[in-house]
């Protein structure tokens, strides 16, 4: 008797478990995955929302990936979702989404009412990444690349690899908005650009507040990026065109940057920014010789060069009124509040006196360099 209850219970419990896993198998299969999101600006206050669904399709041995691609003129995302939803077989899941996708033009107009609505969104992870495209995100959502993986993972990997390593501020949802309501640091974000046959970092996208006022290159990344935090692990490649140093390469960078705050004679904030960089030679090309006390000369050059780039892009935040390496919020944490109150306006930038001094350090130069 005790040993049939035994066998019910235990077939009683084997069916309730394979009827969760077919739940779960059902839902799977009727779910798309949302992995890549984009906002383009429209006549008036429309904006085209286009999205990416990736699809895996098993058939006996062979399994296929195929994607859903849908594109909406609206006037909010959730409208967009709401129509999207009558086109697709599979109930849409936000949770997975991986990028989210602004092109310029919607940039400049100000990204907060979509970013807001983001944010109110509690299955879309605030850890997910975003970037200013030149040209319209749904050229590029709906391009097949040759030679890469489907669009979605390739701008989901180019973007961590950029994180990972270093040469690219870390940039994520959550900071978007972080930045966005702190008193003392403006928003940044990554531009990606379309290159032929395939995506780039084409440089950082400079915010006030939630409007895209300007542009910093390519070639200005890696200056802005020891302005705007400490790096352990960077790369650096410069050529100058001079015989001392017509073209140099760094790996395994690191950089130490220290903000000093004082004050002028006629009470204005003076900002000292100190950056110092270890960085280790892959390439040389130059006719100094390393081995001797002209590594000495070449760290001179490297130094200057670093300082004044920095200088100068410095001189543009303040011309375009943004705070992007956060100066106001080392004076906020340095000052009372009732001092912060008295001078945070809106361009407090451009009334500082910034000036930056840098430091390079060449830790090791191969085997090979004499």
């Amino acid at each position: 008797m005790h040993r049939r209850v035994r066998i019910g219970v235990l077939v009683l419990m084997f069916l309730t478990v394979a009827t969760g896993c077919s739940k779960d198998n059902n839902i799977l299969e009727r779910a798309g995955y949302v992995r890549t999101v984009g906002f383009d600006a429209e006549k008036g206050d429309m904006i085209r929302v286009t999205v990416n669904i990736p699809i895996i399709i098993a058939e006996a041995s062979k399994t296929q990936q195929q994607e859903e691609i849908f594109s909406k003129i609206v006037r909010s995302s959730k409208e967009a979702r709401i129509l999207m939803q009558r086109k697709t077989s599979r109930k849409m899941v936000s949770g997975q989404i991986n990028t989210i996708l602004f092109n310029e033009e919607l940039s400049r107009r100000g990204l907060w009412s979509h970013m807001d609505t983001l944010l109110r969104d509690f299955t879309i992870s605030k850890r997910t990444e975003i970037a200013v495209v030149e040209g319209a995100a749904r050229d590029i959502i709906e391009t097949h690349l040759p030679g890469h993986s489907r669009t979605n993972q390739y701008i989901d990997r180019l973007l961590k690899k950029e994180f990972e390593n270093q040469t690219l501020p870390h940039v994520l949802l959550h900071h978007f908005c972080r930045d966005y309501f702190d008193e003392g640091r403006d928003p940044i974000t990554p531009v990606l650009t379309r290159s032929d046959k395939d995506l780039e970092v084409n440089g950082i996208a400079l915010f006030k507040k939630d409007r895209m006022v300007g542009k910093l290159n390519a070639s200005d990344i890696f200056y802005f990026s020891i302005m705007y935090h400490d790096q352990n692990r960077g790369e650096f490649t410069l050529g100058l065109n001079r015989p001392e140093l017509y073209s140099i390469s760094f790996h395994a960078i690191n950089n130490s940057t220290r903000k000093t705050i004082s004050k002028t004679p006629e009470g204005k904030y003076r900002v000292e920014i100190k950056i110092v960089i270890h960085g280790g030679i892959t390439e040389y090309i130059g006719n100094l010789k390393m081995s001797t006390s002209e590594r000495a000369e070449l760290e001179q050059i490297l130094s200057r060069h670093i300082e004044e780039e920095c200088n100068r892009i410095v001189k543009k935040m303040q011309q375009l009124g943004v705070d992007s390496i956060g100066i106001g919020q080392h004076i906020r944490n340095k000052v009372s509040y009732k001092e912060w109150r008295a001078f945070y306006k809106d361009n407090y930038i451009q009334d500082m006196d910034i000036v930056v001094h840098t430091s390079f350090k060449v830790k090791n130069f191969g085997n090979f360099f004499y």
